[in-house]
């Protein structure tokens, strides 16, 4: 009972660094009013308090290269509008009166992907950014004969890309470019549902996590890759050869329509 004590506790902290929030899929804060109220004083305070922690949150999110939500609100209405949708769907996930303080403590929540996510606010945004959002157009990556690698011996059906160390952060429009400034991967390759249901894919601390959400994904044997740099802090490079094998196995299982990527922070 103490061990399920802990855990129920420890769900409802507080989520708001970047790599945590992606990882987890959702923005979580606490809000908690002043002391010596009413009850019902002291829960709406508490409730306007998180609403202002939440927002506060999503300003920060990165969009694509170094452009954060705060900033694409400031220059793109249709961005405003979205995120103005997307706190409406904010959760409450606990509410607290500590009768003898008088005060209240809330947890909010806020879904990154799925109905009521982020990503199903932002999806038609991210899939055709405006210019505002300055997301350079990069022609779309093809294999040339000389740079071809030998055929795989198996057909890979999930994609794991190898950031840690690099200084790589997880954003809504993560790409994936070949060294030579083709690209692989973005919003726009994945089909729109599932860029509702899984972004721009997931994000964790150990290839092994990563296979096993792929594996909830459907995906048993993924293609492991260690990208080569990092750009513009969002953009994770792997070599030509690296891309062609990409390539080639997206072109037998749909991995990236499909976002059938982890990226290992």
């Amino acid at each position: 009972m103490l061990a399920s004590t802990a855990m129920a506790q420890g769900d409802l902290q507080s989520v708001t660094a970047p790599n945590m929030v992606f990882e987890n899929g959702y923005i979580q804060v606490v809000g908690e009013s002043e002391a010596g109220q009413s009850r019902y004083r002291a829960k709406t305070a508490a409730k306007v308090i998180a609403q202002a922690n939440l927002l506060s949150v999503v300003k920060g999110v990165t969009i694509a290269g170094t452009t954060t939500v705060q900033e694409g609100m400031l220059v793109d209405a249709d961005i405003k509008t979205a995120v103005g949708g997307f706190l409406q769907g904010a959760m409450v996930v606990d509410e607290q009166f500590f009768p003898g303080e008088g005060y209240a403590r809330v947890v909010m929540r806020l879904n990154l992907r799925g109905e009521s996510s982020l990503y199903n606010s932002m999806a038609s945004t991210l899939q055709q950014p405006p210019a505002a959002l300055k997301v350079e157009k990069l022609p779309e990556f093809k294999p040339q004969a000389a740079a071809a690698p030998a055929p795989q011996p198996v057909t890979y059906d999930g994609l794991i890309i190898v950031v840690e160390g690099t200084g790589f952060k997880p954003a809504l429009a993560n790409r994936i470019i070949a060294e030579n400034q083709n690209i692989l991967f973005e919003p726009s390759k994945v089909s729109p549902q599932m860029l509702i249901e899984r972004g721009c894919g997931g994000y964790t601390t150990t290839e092994i996590k990563a296979k096993t959400l792929l594996q909830s994904w459907g995906s048993t044997s993924p293609l492991v890759v260690k990208c080569v740099k990092v750009q513009k802090g969002t953009e994770a490079v792997v070599s030509v050869q690296d891309a062609t094998v990409i390539f080639e196995q997206d072109q037998k299982s749909n991995i990236l329509s499909q976002a059938k990527v982890v990226f290992v922070l």
